[in-house]
């Protein structure tokens, strides 16, 4: 006689020890299992963010910079170039709180930049406080990622 054991219809963790133990079939691979506030999805997001915003600033350039009111075409491909390391670097680490950490500093560098196209001889300055508050929105989930990943790594 076969004894069967139910499976759980959720995996909660204090089921570790027992999931899988005593049964014909394999259990559940834990080491694919994640709490949702672990970072790794936010942090998969943000690198394929990273990429898709860099791809944008390496191939536009003249129209990103027409939108802002800049014509500083090297600049705004060298920034699509961070965001693009940035990205990969984040999708392809096994630990990426160090690239999203990176992100932040490009962030802040982002920031800084776009404040200075404020001024009052900018026709566009309204495009530029969007952005702003675009990438002010990103940061927050850049630091957000970094903190969760940061203690997951500490502990």
């Amino acid at each position: 006689m076969v004894e069967t054991m139910e499976r759980p219809r959720a995996f909660r963790p204090e089921m570790a020890g027992e999931v899988g133990s005593n049964t014909r079939q394999p259990g559940w691979d834990l080491a694919t299992e994640r709490r949702i506030d672990d970072g790794e999805t936010l942090a998969r997001f943000l690198g394929w963010f990273s990429i898709g915003l860099g791809a944008v600033e390496v191939l536009a350039p003249e129209r990103l910079g027409r939108w802002l009111g800049t014509e500083n075409r090297t600049l705004i491909q060298g920034y699509g170039m961070r965001e693009i390391a940035t990205g990969v670097g984040i999708l392809s680490s096994r630990r990426p709180a160090e690239w999203i950490w990176a992100r932040v500093a490009g962030d802040a560098l982002d920031l800084a930049t776009l404040a200075t196209a404020l001024g009052s001889d900018n026709p566009r300055r309204g495009n530029v406080g969007l952005a702003l508050g675009a990438v002010a929105g990103v940061t927050v989930l850049d630091v957000l990622c970094g903190v969760q990943l940061s203690r997951r790594r500490d502990h």
